[in-house]
């Protein structure tokens, strides 16, 4: 049986690069540079790789840490915790998985992701530029 090859579209923030600000997407994120502000992808995964530093709010889907964050990071279905991570501030999502080795200070809420995605995805469609 055939199965129908899905592509999957994204966006990358490369190694290098800095950006300050408020980052909306429609598409799934990797983000391997620094960025300080807000991160909005409600319906897609963020992935912060290994040489990322990243100083913001991230609401997504699904989040998945491999490198620095200070901040607050909310996803609708996961977190993920990499080994490699360190992170400091606040998590809430209704699963948290957390790797050996991984560093993290701060608290962990399992519910309240309903509203912080539902306001997220409200900006995204009303308050986006061009509309």
């Amino acid at each position: 049986m055939d199965h129908p090859v899905r592509s999957v579209a994204e966006n990358r923030l490369a190694a290098g690069i800095s950006i300050s600000g408020d980052l909306s997407s429609d598409e799934d994120i990797t983000v391997d540079g620094s960025f300080d502000g807000q991160i909005s992808a409600p319906d897609h995964h963020v992935r912060i790789s290994p040489s990322a530093v990243i100083h913001a709010k991230v609401i997504a889907r699904a989040v998945t840490i491999q490198g620095t964050v200070d901040g607050t990071v909310v996803a609708a279905e996961r977190i993920t915790v990499e080994c490699s991570a360190s992170v400091r501030g606040h998590l809430t999502a209704p699963s948290l998985k957390m790797i050996e080795g991984a560093v993290f200070t701060g608290t962990v809420h399992p519910a309240g992701t309903e509203a912080a995605v539902h306001v997220a995805k409200y900006r995204q469609k009303h308050l986006a530029p061009g509309t």
